[in-house]
């Protein structure tokens, strides 16, 4: 991909994942299946893994489930296939702080109910329908709320897809490296 695909490939994951999540309310997996469609990435079993992510953790308030999306799709393109890869989670890591760092700038946290305070003046208990449908309806009035969070999401992490993908595969750095 040239810089100029790369940079539609960021604003179509940023501009899908506040579509889907104003449309589906499942954070963790549309910034997730934004940032997959953008990318051309099928992998039906990592959406499906990250249905338990949203509202701060099975509607529970803590990690942001946008934030769980992006964490997932980076896990997903430099993630360890095996416990011993040590420079492969090292790396994994490096790209999942941040996204945390990105939050935390822009949020002051990572924390689901603490982002729905500074969205929304007070959070949602999640657990509870009558509560989730209160938040669903404050989301629709303010076009700012948790569509905007996933739309950060989606750019942030697929712009750290993107320095991950010119990086390369640990693979290919590693035999570069000793065929050189």
């Amino acid at each position: 991909m040239n810089n100029l695909k790369y940079q539609q490939a960021v604003e179509k994951a940023a501009q899908l994942a506040y579509s889907y999540e104003s449309k589906y309310y499942a954070c963790s997996q549309t910034v997730l299946a934004a940032l997959m469609e953008a990318f051309g990435i099928a992998e039906l079993n990592v959406l499906r893994a990250a249905t338990t992510f949203a509202g701060g953790v099975a509607r529970r308030g803590t990690a942001c489930g946008s934030l769980a999306g992006g964490l997932i799709m980076i896990g997903y393109l430099c993630g360890r296939e095996d416990l011993e890869m040590i420079e492969q989670y090292q790396r994994g890591m490096k790209y999942a702080d941040q996204l945390c760092i990105k939050f935390e700038e822009n949020y002051g946290t990572v924390i689901c109910r603490e982002i729905q305070n500074i969205k929304f003046g007070r959070s949602f208990d999640l657990l509870k329908v009558e509560e989730r449908e209160k938040l669903h309806a404050v989301m629709q009035a303010n076009p700012d709320g948790c569509q905007a969070v996933a739309r950060d999401a989606a750019r942030w992490t697929a712009e750290i897809m993107i320095e991950i993908l010119q990086e390369g595969p640990p693979l290919a750095r590693m035999l570069a490296r000793h065929q050189g």
